[in-house]
């Protein structure tokens, strides 16, 4: 099971992200839920990072992203859209294939 946590500042900025786990859903390479996922992760961060040249705290690893922002960066508007286009994708991955997906 992949579980995606999602953490927010007391406005409601999405601060952290991290997810964890694999879906099994297929073996390795084949996994087209855990490559849905973590497609729509790395999009973010490299939105973050490339597009906006920010510097967010990212930790990459096997069954393992994270990626921290300090609360002045969430609030930036460009920043609140790739971060909430993530969760869409990531919400509407897990409403056609919630017996893989978890959200927190």
């Amino acid at each position: 099971m992949i579980t995606i946590n999602i953490e927010r500042d007391q406005a409601g900025n999405i601060v952290e992200f991290f997810v964890e786990g694999h879906a099994d859903y297929a073996p390795s390479g084949e996994d087209i839920i855990c490559a849905a996922v973590s497609a729509i992760l790395q999009t973010a961060v490299f939105g973050l990072v490339n597009y906006l040249g920010l510097a967010p705290e990212v930790e990459v690893k096997d069954g393992w992203l994270s990626c921290k922002l300090d609360s002045k960066m969430a609030q930036d508007i460009e920043v609140k859209a790739i971060l909430e286009t993530m969760l869409t994708g990531l919400e509407e991955t897990e409403k056609s294939h919630s017996q893989y997906i978890e959200m927190k």
